[in-house]
């Protein structure tokens, strides 16, 4: 399948979308481009250095537009951008590096995103799920985040968790998440034994 068409069915591309509509989808295919055309030394380092302007240029919009989405990508982990003087490095990372990798060399290396801060999670959950800062903030969700850093639960897994709770009718919060994300690990252990 062409690393394009993966980009768009993977869940940075639906979730940029959701976000910021087709032209944020058409921004991330863009960036997606100009990394790997651009992309300086090792073929698996998705990383290149360009200037501002050539980067407003390709994505079509003013800076506050680009740092706006650039600041999403990061806080999604598919980005990290290091400024550079009046140059800006983009290195693609997690799903996204993953999705435009050789698909052979990344059948065994998917990326797993997992967090080492319940502050990483806060940050997840503010981007991704709109969790009001006043939950965010409460010791018991500080707590189960804390939680989740020490028992190693992935994104991947608290989305899963989302679906099954939206499907479930119940908001996606952080403590009905945990329960759904022990029901999901409970399927897999039974299913492996």
């Amino acid at each position: 399948m062409p690393a394009a068409l993966r980009l768009v069915q993977a869940v940075i591309g639906r979730k940029v979308e959701q976000r910021f509509g087709l032209s944020g989808l058409a921004r991330l295919l863009k960036l997606a481009e100009l990394v790997m055309v651009r992309a300086d030394g090792d073929a698996k380092c998705f990383s290149a250095v360009m200037a501002w302007g050539d980067l407003l240029g390709a994505l079509q919009c003013d800076q506050a537009t680009a740092l706006e989405f650039l600041a999403y990508c990061d806080h999604a982990r598919v980005l990290d951008r290091k400024n550079e003087g009046e140059r800006v490095r983009l290195i693609l990372v997690g799903e996204l590096a993953t999705l435009l990798a050789d698909p052979e060399s990344t059948a065994l290396t998917a990326a797993r995103t997992l967090f080492a801060t319940e502050a990483q999670w806060v940050d997840w959950f503010a981007a991704d799920l709109n969790l009001p800062a006043h939950l965010r903030n409460e010791p018991e969700t500080r707590r189960l985040f804390r939680h989740w850093c020490a028992s190693n639960v992935t994104v991947d897994e608290v989305e899963a968790a989302a679906i099954r709770a939206t499907n479930a009718r119940e908001a996606p919060l952080p403590h009905a998440l945990h329960n759904h994300i022990k029901a999901l690990r409970q399927e897999k252990i039974r299913a492996a034994g």
